[in-house]
């Protein structure tokens, strides 16, 4: 692997390792504020798995850039920040917004979108990979249901969601704008990132300009 593409992927495993480690300690406050005994569960269950994620994010880190340490990006603290706000206001639907659907919908468009250049350029991890993936997306697959669920039972929280997302994806372009080397490195165009997760997002979900 060229050095700089190396520099690149590491940076990369870094950013999806603190991704992981928000969305590890948005499950293990969920679960306390959500009264369903199955979903509880799930939340046990992902914040384990998220946990697992980020411990293989940083052994893929330190295996491609052994005794260095890249930075997280800034717009990526930014995001950590604004959600961890939710969780200190206890607020459910945005921390749900925040982390199963827009920082999980992202993870889950650079895993999908770079195994195919991971595996190009030896990066490895191949199965591990996929059973991240595969994970990602039930996480994913929940968070949809729940603020369903929630926008079913409350109009004033149907209308605020679209409001949430709006919010969090303009942090993503932001953090897609701060690590377009990343994605060029690998052979990927950044600005396709942030149109295929909003692509992803169901129309209820929203906002009217998007």
């Amino acid at each position: 692997m060229h050095p700089e593409t190396r520099r690149q992927t590491t940076r990369l495993f870094v950013a999806l390792q603190y991704g992981e480690q928000l969305a590890h300690q948005c499950a293990l406050q969920q679960r306390h504020w959500i009264n369903d005994r199955r979903a509880g569960r799930f939340l046990k269950i992902q914040a384990a798995q998220e946990a697992t994620h980020a411990g293989f994010y940083r052994r893929a880190a330190e295996w491609l850039s052994p005794g260095h340490r890249e930075s997280v990006p800034a717009a990526l603290r930014t995001y950590g920040t604004q959600l961890q706000r939710a969780l200190q206001h206890n607020d459910l639907s945005d921390s749900l917004t925040g982390s199963q659907i827009v920082l999980e919908g992202f993870g889950e468009q650079i895993i999908s979108r770079l195994n195919r250049g991971m595996d190009n350029y030896g990066v490895g991890f191949k199965r591990l990979r996929r059973i991240l993936l595969r994970q990602e997306r039930s996480h994913y697959a929940f968070g949809l249901r729940t603020l369903q669920q929630q926008a079913d039972q409350s109009a004033a929280i149907g209308k605020r969601l679209p409001e949430l997302a709006s919010g969090y994806l303009l942090q993503v372009n932001n953090i897609i704008n701060e690590m377009s080397d990343v994605f060029v490195s690998l052979d990927e165009d950044p600005d396709e990132y942030c149109h295929d997760l909003r692509r992803s997002l169901p129309t209820w979900l929203l906002p009217d300009n998007a």
